[in-house]
């Protein structure tokens, strides 16, 4: 029954703006199983991980993820991540890029802190990957996923908590990026990796976040700051749970959309297990015209997601976005329909 709920509210949304109407599925950070240190890999290779939420995920022009790891069948490299207590690496088989293929993802962020778990090798090995399977991606090292929707260019980047180039820390690099592909008439995505994690993750704090005394940067202000430098859409992921969402200038800042796909050994406890799909549509202007919160949690033996029936997900969201954003103008409905406040 829940199932058919959010399906007859998907169709609402996307007849309730028109056909010219750009649309976005969301998730946050993908690491479908990893070979190493063992072997911990999903069932038959992952295959249909995502088909719960494929309805959604296909329901979109732009279908996106952040994917935390490496396409890799190498060994461990000189120049990767050492392994320690508390320090994961995560090498997945490139044969299961099929599953990221299959559920209709068509771009991937690969700005985040376990891109290198492999060093240059594992980069070059991830990005080959992707490409073959016809998803594209973006990187610090600068690539622009591009899109037309009708006729409307759209542009994808994606931004880390390192140094720059395409820092959130470091950022004035980033905002002249920006501000150039606006200028282009192209509309923009902005993807960052940001927030810090652990124990009440969920709640930004103001200014400068820290984690294990590593700048994680300062979500709140570097989103407006790229929204009056010219982004549209800013889709944040990094604390491994889901945080508020706010309207800005008219221009949706999705603050961390968690984990959304993880692999044995990962914890579930707490809000980790939540994990959020965001479908938004944006005029062709980029302004924000409507949106969807899907409900899921993760699952373990086996490993899966599921609709989420206590809708964890959307309380959550709206919880954080009213204590965080109070002036917003965005309304999070209990079904986790987004609007206008004025709607």
């Amino acid at each position: 029954m829940v199932r058919g709920v959010f399906f007859y509210l998907l169709f609402i949304i996307s007849t309730a703006h028109g056909a010219d109407t750009i649309a976005i599925s969301a998730v946050g950070d993908i690491m479908m199983g990893t070979t190493y240190p063992s072997n911990a890999l999903p069932a038959n290779d992952g295959k249909g991980l995502f088909d719960p939420a494929l309805p959604w995920l296909k329901a979109a022009h732009i279908r996106f993820g952040n994917f935390e790891g490496t396409f890799f069948d190498g060994p461990p490299q000189k120049d990767g991540k050492s392994v320690g207590p508390n320090r994961f690496a995560f090498r997945t088989p490139t044969r299961m890029v099929s599953v990221l293929k299959d559920a209709g993802f068509n771009v991937m962020s690969l700005a985040n802190n376990h891109v290198k778990d492999f060093g240059a090798a594992g980069v070059k090995s991830t990005k080959e990957t992707l490409a073959k399977a016809g998803i594209q991606y973006s990187s610090k090292a600068g690539e622009v996923a591009r899109f037309k929707v009708h006729d409307t260019s759209i542009a994808l980047i994606a931004a880390d908590f390192y140094k720059a180039p395409r820092s959130i820390v470091e950022y004035a690099d980033t905002i002249s990026e920006i501000k150039n592909l606006k200028a282009n008439n192209e509309r923009v995505i902005v993807s960052a990796h940001a927030g810090r994690e652990g124990a009440g993750a969920e709640y930004i704090r103001r200014g400068m976040e820290l984690f294990l005394g590593e700048k994680r940067g300062d979500s709140i202000d570097f989103s407006h700051e790229a929204i009056d430098a010219g982004a549209d859409v800013i889709i944040m992921h990094g604390p491994h749970v889901p945080r508020g969402v706010e309207l800005y200038k008219n221009r949706i800042i999705v603050y961390s959309l968690g984990n959304f796909m993880t692999g044995k050994g990962i914890s579930l406890s707490g809000y980790s297990a939540i994990a959020p799909l965001i479908r938004i549509e944006i005029h062709p202007t980029g302004e924000f015209a409507s949106g969807q919160i899907i409900p899921f949690v993760q699952l373990r033996d086996p490993q899966r997601i599921e609709v989420d029936q206590a809708r964890g997900g959307i309380v959550l969201m709206k919880k954080l976005s009213l204590r965080e954003f109070p002036n917003s103008e965005l309304e999070i409905k209990n079904d986790g329909i987004l609007n206008l406040r004025s709607e």
